[in-house]
């Protein structure tokens, strides 16, 4: 299979482009040195990576020593970094750093790249397979499992969680769930919500007072992340004044469809143009 592996841009300005230019797909920016031991002997196998995912997503090199403001923006601070986008905004960043230390540099290129593939495959299933960032300050997730809760989503970094879980006792559901946020110092509010055909207009407004108080970054979860992926949607959209018609069109762009919703379509026009 063909390889997606675009050299490195000339410049910082040029990355930037690159990025817009395929918000649609999940990019690989990939933070290499020429003087990097560890780049050098996985080049060979970080191309060929970048072939068998070419189906799924885009890699780029990035050689930090010539765009070194895109570095800083990226908090990049060792080679290789691999530095995964969505909708060009950054989702998360791995390096051989993160991971337990092996025997040998070739277990640990194994590992590391594995991890890589594996993380790239997972963030490409579907916008249900984790959270999705949509900004820095706000994220969308179906309604996590205890064990993701404590085992994953504590030790990303949000500041609050929002649950709009709709089971059919969720107050003792919430309630439980709170626990295990606030165990770990994360704000939790519950704002239940059944399904996007009961989102109301008055929703809209509380939910944006909760996003404008709240300490971010947010997590916005719902059953299977449609009414949380709507909110979040929205609510980037009326903070970063966009017209109204055009929420629909970029959710589209990041691979969520507004098709199906009728007339909250209308509604959510309407909100974020008020």
């Amino acid at each position: 299979m063909a390889s997606r592996y675009i050299l490195s841009p000339l410049t910082d300005s040029e990355l930037d482009k690159k990025l817009v230019e395929h918000h649609h797909q999940l990019l690989v920016l990939v933070f290499t040195t020429a003087w990097c031991k560890n780049c050098k002997r996985l080049s060979s196998a970080i191309e060929k990576m970048a072939g068998d995912l070419s189906n799924i997503a885009t890699f780029i090199h990035v050689d930090v020593d010539e765009l070194l403001q895109t570095v800083k923006k990226y908090n990049v601070e060792s080679t290789p970094t691999f530095a995964l986008f969505r909708g060009h905004v950054l989702q998360t960043s791995i390096t051989a750093a993160q991971l337990p230390k092996k025997p040998t540099p070739e277990e640990s290129d194994d590992q590391l790249l594995t991890w890589v593939s594996n993380t790239v495959k997972s963030f490409t299933q579907n916008w249900n397979a984790s959270y999705s960032k949509i900004t820095d300050h706000l994220a969308f997730s179906p309604t996590p499992t205890e064990y993701q809760i404590n085992e994953g989503l504590i030790k990303v970094g949000f500041k609050s969680v929002i649950g709009m879980e709709s089971k059919q006792n969720p107050g003792e559901y919430l309630a439980r769930e709170g626990e295990f946020w606030k165990a770990a110092g994360i704000e939790f509010v519950s704002y239940p919500i059944k399904s996007a055909d009961e989102i109301s207009l008055n929703d809209f407004d509380e939910v944006l007072q909760l996003v404008e108080t709240l300490p971010g970054p947010i997590l916005i979860h719902s059953d299977i992340g449609q009414v949380a992926a709507i909110m979040v949607f929205v609510m980037v959209a009326k903070q970063n004044a966009r017209k109204g018609s055009e929420v629909p069109v970029w959710a589209r762009e990041l691979a969520f469809d507004f098709d199906g919703l009728g007339r909250l379509t209308q509604a959510i026009c309407a909100w974020v143009d008020k």
